[in-house]
């Protein structure tokens, strides 16, 4: 079923948006209504993705689950009874409809469950129970390994995950970034996501990070162990709660519209045309990208949006909403400057100081401390001019941004930046550009 969305460029800074879906509603906002006529100009559009939250329509989709732990020998003690803890608690959240399976490795991948119906919940927490520490990390064979599991019942009927668990340097096996996100991306091709979740302060962040984004998943950096039952409790939660799956959103911008990029991602346009792919959305969850592009000839359309999914709140059945998104010209300064969105270009901003931290990050890695401080603290004028005239809701998030930036560069200026540092500043920047 298709629903179309219009949105129209309007003198004050707002959208109207006259029709939307029904799970997954489209808006999409220029950060400015009105340009001046005569010359190339850039205009940023948020293109602005939410799902409906009403959890009485709500049809709970099967999951198929592969569980994959690290049993290293740096898992010993309370890593690995978290961890176990964990899975356990995943286990007791099942229902008979949905598939399990558990893989450890070491210095080898080996299948503790093979995929099965949950029917037998203390079999299952008991082998959980029995697993001990010891070896390597070979971690690309787990999450193959894993993913072949997933196979074994893999169904478009339900939703198949990999939810990855490591404290340590992948050590057996491929284990560069470039392989594990090469993985990831093969596995994203056959439907398969996978959540990473990294614990204490000696993994990859890169590579879990890498592996996560190429399949549009989530990646967790869990420094204090004993939050390790939470996060496997707010990833199952979110897998019980999905609305929509599978989501295509197809940009094309006209002649006279040179389209740069996406704001903090890597989708390229070939001749006007961009893919983005989202792996799902939850009840009430609210994802964006932030389109850039150079307007130099005035015509009123900026860019097409298409937006097909899979609506799990009406069987599984295919949808789609679209829309357009204009501006108009002016010979008037003034015009022009009061159209601009304070919202949309706060939030840009915003989604501009992930792209910061990242570039601080390189440059910190490269040694350059000092430069890397720099960076984070020109930032962080950024934020502060946004600020003053952001919406209320947007401005505890520049506050919070603005205080973050400011604790890393002193980091950094007074040589105390080490891995935690690092990976906390990536983990922000992770959740920030893909709207986590």
């Amino acid at each position: 079923m298709k629903k179309t969305l219009l949105v129209l460029g309007l003198a004050t800074g707002l959208a109207v948006s006259l029709f939307a879906g029904e799970t997954l509603h489209l808006n999409l906002v220029p950060d400015r209504d009105v340009l001046l006529k005569g010359r190339p100009q850039e205009v940023v559009v948020k293109i602005d993705l939410s799902a409906i939250a009403d959890r009485q329509k709500h049809r709970r989709t099967p999951l198929n689950l592969a569980v994959v732990l690290d049993k290293s020998g740096s898992m010993t003690g309370a890593k690995l009874e978290k961890a176990k803890l964990a899975a356990m608690l995943v286990v007791d959240r099942l229902a008979p409809n949905d598939v399990f399976s558990l893989v450890i490795y070491s210095d080898e991948a080996r299948v503790l469950v093979p995929a099965q119906r949950v029917e037998d919940k203390e079999a299952l927490r008991a082998r959980i129970e029995g697993i001990e520490a010891g070896g390597s990390t070979a971690l690309y064979a787990g999450v193959k390994t894993g993913a072949r599991q997933i196979q074994e019942y893999f169904s478009s009927k339900r939703i198949n995950r990999v939810i990855l668990l490591s404290d340590g340097l992948a050590n057996v096996g491929p284990s560069s970034t470039h392989d594990l996100r090469g993985l990831g991306h093969e596995l994203a091709e056959s439907g398969i996501a996978v959540t990473t979740i990294g614990v204490g302060d000696d993994y990859n962040e890169d590579l879990m990070a890498g592996l996560a984004e190429a399949s549009d998943a989530n990646y967790y950096y869990v420094r204090d162990t004993e939050k390790l039952p939470e996060i496997f409790a707010k990833e199952l939660g979110e897998l019980l709660t999905v609305a929509a799956r599978e989501i295509r959103i197809e940009i094309t911008c006209p002649d006279g519209v040179r389209p740069i990029g996406f704001i903090g991602r890597s989708e390229r346009f070939e001749n006007q045309k961009a893919l983005v792919n989202l792996s799902q959305f939850i009840l009430g969850q609210d994802r964006y990208l932030f389109l850039r592009c150079l307007v130099t000839r005035p015509e009123p359309e900026v860019a097409r949006v298409k937006v097909s999914y899979t609506d799990e709140l009406d069987n599984g059945s295919e949808q789609s909403t679209s829309g357009v998104v204009k501006i108009r010209y002016t010979d008037d300064p003034t015009v022009a400057d009061r159209s601009v969105n304070l919202g949309v270009n706060a939030e840009k901003v915003l989604v501009l100081t992930a792209v910061a931290k990242d570039e601080a990050i390189a440059q910190a890695d490269a040694g350059n401390y000092q430069q890397a401080a720099a960076t984070l603290a020109v930032q962080k004028e950024a934020l502060g001019a946004a600020c003053a005239n952001a919406p209320a809701e947007v401005q505890v998030q520049i506050r919070a941004e603005t205080s973050n930036l400011g604790d890393f560069s002193d980091q950094l200026v007074n040589g105390k930046y080490d891995g935690a540092s690092r990976k906390s500043l990536q983990s922000q920047s992770y959740n920030t550009r893909n709207s986590k």
